[in-house]
């Protein structure tokens, strides 16, 4: 009679086949091509918070309104400008136009490039933006609250948007502060010159002389009584 083969001398054999085949499958994987990464999305300048909403927005942020010799804007920085002029100038080989502002409530005349008005720049207010600037005085203050600093910030994120709605939310803010609590020296400075910038647009938009237009700036704004310090 034939013995049989013992069940553990086919263990081996069969160990290595499956082995085997183990490291061929591995083999097949690891000669895989690998998988590109995903590429990159480029980022895309966004235009200025004055160009995407707010007065004076266009309705293709991209592209920055045609302006004309003789019109009114404000730029960004210094406010309500007139052009005076458009030049042709020659710097290093290159032509390039420039609008000539004439600020008139400054001695200053600076030059933009035509091209690139959209991020300088922006259309003076209308004469119905102007009511609705007038009307945001008259709406409840936003108080600094417990943290001070970042009250202050938020406050000057405003003033340097180019969005003249916002700066008549600062006025209004420091306004109600100054004559219930008092504010400081840093913060006067800010009221003031966000009043000039407030009168100076509603004052050019509306067609206004500068007392005029202060007086309407004046009497929109409430009066508030002091509060109380506590002892």
């Amino acid at each position: 009679m034939t013995r049989g083969v013992p069940t553990s001398a086919k263990k081996p054999a069969e160990s290595g086949k499956r082995g085997a085949r183990t490291k061929s499958e591995t083999a097949g994987i690891a000669a895989a091509p690998p998988v590109p990464a995903p590429a990159r999305r480029r980022k895309v300048k966004s235009p200025p918070r004055h160009a995407r909403s707010g007065a004076g927005a266009s309705s293709t942020p991209e592209q920055a309104p045609k302006y004309k010799k003789g019109d009114y804007v404000v730029h960004i920085q210094h406010g309500v400008a007139h052009i005076s002029d458009i030049q042709t100038k020659s710097d290093f080989g290159e032509t390039q136009e420039y609008f000539i502002l004439n600020f008139p409530t400054e001695e200053m005349v600076i030059s933009v490039p035509t091209n690139k008005t959209l991020y300088t720049i922006r259309p003076l207010i209308n004469k119905t933006e102007a009511a609705r600037v007038v009307q945001k005085l008259k709406e409840d203050p936003q108080e600094s609250g417990a943290n001070w600093s970042r009250w202050y910030k938020v406050l000057q994120e405003k003033m340097y948007s180019g969005d003249i709605f916002q700066v008549a939310e600062v006025v209004r803010d420091l306004n109600y502060s100054n004559q219930t609590k008092g504010i400081s020296p840093a913060l006067k400075k800010m009221l003031n010159r966000a009043r000039d910038a407030l009168i100076t647009e509603v004052r050019f938009s509306l067609g206004l002389d500068a007392t005029a237009a202060e007086n309407k700036i004046n009497r929109a704004l409430p009066t508030f009584e002091p509060i109380a310090r506590k002892k």
